[in-house]
């Protein structure tokens, strides 16, 4: 039986609201729901590709259904979150208490990054105290950066109309032909890992901050639960920080839950350990690598073409060479703030050049510039034609 795999995401997300919601800790519905979330998921990644024709948008519906899975994992079945455990309803009355069961259900589901709970995801960025006492200046300003979201996706998606030769599969592999790379390539390799970060950056922020504009103009929520999506990037001066503060944090919970389990209770290596802190990094690393192969697939990208494994893997390599060299270089440049942040934005520009085209070619040769981009409606095509007219 096939259907739109929206109704596959509209199913995990109902389901973990009930069961979070509405069941005890030790209830084995939620070990039972596993198989029934895990065929919906599975469905959807499936076939995204034969029901929606723009590949953003079908590995957007992939990811999100992808990432509810895995929260629930994290927040049913390995942390045990539940209505009991985490307040209680002081309103007596069964409809209210339905009504604080769901609610509780849907604010569990949507909390990825635990704001304002014991669990919040370190390294959040703070929101500026005039947004967060202002109702109206913080819509205002979410207002702006949905619009700048819309443009920036919408100037890529009219910029990509031909995919350049330095983008073929063939050119992903650096070092074994480094005599035949250009300056020219090397250039296109650096602006390519920026459009990589810029694209992902604002279509993830734009999404966050409809549903942040959304909630908090209906009074589902404050300010005060929506801090930045990102960290400065005028501060990202090392791999660690880039991934650790400046990339969105709403994996982190789920991906320490799941590599604590492995570690700690899998393979019994005791906490606190260099061992432990050593493998934790690598293991964070695969299990994204492997979540953004899914996503792939959900575009359309098969799994053997899909160079996402191999991007997240070779990150922790780009740590562990800034924790062994960076001890040397910081005695020269710590008298020069600014040359030692220039020098690390360089060394993260160089490091994504050389790692992002993994990642990103295969989806570039994937995407096929008729399905319409990422943006539903083009305000620069429409500025353009009226240009034009004139």
């Amino acid at each position: 039986m096939s259907y739109h795999p929206l109704f596959d995401s509209l199913g995990v997300a109902l389901l973990t609201v009930s069961i979070l919601g509405f069941t005890p800790t030790s209830s084995l519905l939620r070990i039972a729901c596993l198989p029934i979330l895990g065929s919906l998921t599975w469905h959807c990644l499936l076939t995204c590709p034969d029901y929606i024709a723009r590949s953003s948008w079908a590995s957007a519906v992939g990811g999100y259904t992808l990432s509810l899975f895995f929260h629930y994992l994290d927040v049913a079945v390995l942390s045990r979150w539940s209505s009991e455990n985490r307040g209680k309803s002081t309103t007596p009355g069964a409809f209210s208490e339905v009504a604080y069961r769901m609610k509780f259900g849907f604010s569990t589901l949507f909390s990825w990054r635990f704001i304002n709970t014991p669990d919040q995801v370190r390294n959040i960025p703070p929101l500026k105290e005039e947004l967060r006492s202002s109702k109206a200046r913080f819509l205002g300003n979410t207002a702006a950066i949905i619009i700048v979201c819309y443009l920036l996706l919408d100037a890529m998606d009219a910029s990509s109309d031909t995919v350049p030769e330095f983008y073929s599969i063939d050119k992903i592999s650096m070092l074994a032909r480094i005599q035949d790379v250009s300056l020219e390539e090397l250039i296109m390799r650096f602006f390519a890992a920026v459009g990589l970060g810029v694209g992902l950056v604002s279509f993830q922020r734009g999404v966050y901050s409809i549903a942040a504009f959304f909630c908090v103009a209906i009074g589902l929520s404050s300010p005060a639960d929506w801090p930045p999506y990102n960290g400065s990037v005028l501060k990202i001066s090392s791999l660690r920080y880039f991934w650790s503060t400046f990339w969105h944090q709403t994996n982190t919970h789920r991906l320490h839950t799941f590599s604590s389990f492995f570690i700690h209770d899998v393979l019994r290596i005791r906490k606190n350990t260099k061992l432990a802190r050593f493998l934790r990094v690598w293991v964070v690393f695969f299990i994204s690598g492997v979540i953004h192969v899914a996503i792939d697939s959900s575009a359309g990208i098969p799994v053997q073409d899909s160079g996402a494994l191999r991007f997240f893997l070779i990150q922790p390599l780009g740590i562990i060479v800034e924790d062994v060299v960076g001890p040397y270089l910081s005695p020269l440049t710590s008298e020069y703030r600014i040359v030692q942040r220039c020098l690390g934005f360089i060394w993260v520009g160089l490091w994504m050049a050389w790692t992002a085209p993994g990642y990103l070619y295969p989806i570039i040769n994937k995407s096929d510039p008729g399905d319409g981009g990422v943006v539903p409606v083009s305000i620069i095509s429409y500025v353009k034609r009226l240009i034009e007219e004139l």
